[in-house]
């Protein structure tokens, strides 16, 4: 399942034995894009499993390489659209990174909130996380509104937003 160059990993919904792993390489993932740890990230991440509506994990053997989290509309900022599914958490293991795998993670959340009947879909990106801005932005997800300061990093953030309607991604069994 997926286009990742690494034929090993297999994508699976994530059950709450993953939590730990995920929280883990979020934290990890977050220190490599941050050059240092950060206090606070995963104690922020961690509520966000238990209200999930989507979350998926690229797994090699029992390994968490990847996984992507996603929460109802109304859960994000307040600025989101009240109708849009909220992307908040996507991490792939930092050894891993720029083979696909962020991508296929992305793709296969937006396959599964549209068979959920979401419509469209949100993510909040750090402006300076070049490599994240050009995957989202190949994928079709546009910035929307002002930029903002993220309430942890104090670094500025925009919006992306997503139909999930578009491009047959409503009802579709794969790509």
């Amino acid at each position: 399942m997926g286009n990742h160059a690494d034929l090993a990993i297999t994508l699976r919904a994530g059950t709450p034995p993953d939590i730990e792993q995920c929280v883990s390489l979020w934290v990890e993932a977050c220190a490599a894009r941050d050059g240092r740890l950060i206090g606070g990230i995963a104690d922020r991440a961690r509520p966000k499993f238990d209200r999930s509506i989507g979350w998926i994990v690229a797994l090699r053997g029992e390994q968490v390489e990847g996984f992507v989290l996603s929460t109802a509309p109304g859960s994000g900022m307040p600025i989101d659209p009240p109708d849009a599914a909220v992307v908040g958490l996507l991490a792939v293991n930092p050894k891993r990174q720029a083979r696909g795998l962020g991508r296929t993670l992305l793709q296969a959340i937006a396959r599964q909130l549209a068979e959920a009947g979401y419509g469209q879909a949100v993510l909040h990106a750090l402006l300076d996380n070049q490599p994240a801005l050009k995957l989202y932005r190949n994928e079709g997800w546009i910035a929307v509104g002002d930029e903002y300061e993220h309430s942890l990093l104090k670094r500025p953030l925009q919006t992306f937003s997503r139909s999930l309607l578009a491009d047959g991604l409503e009802g579709a069994s794969g790509g």
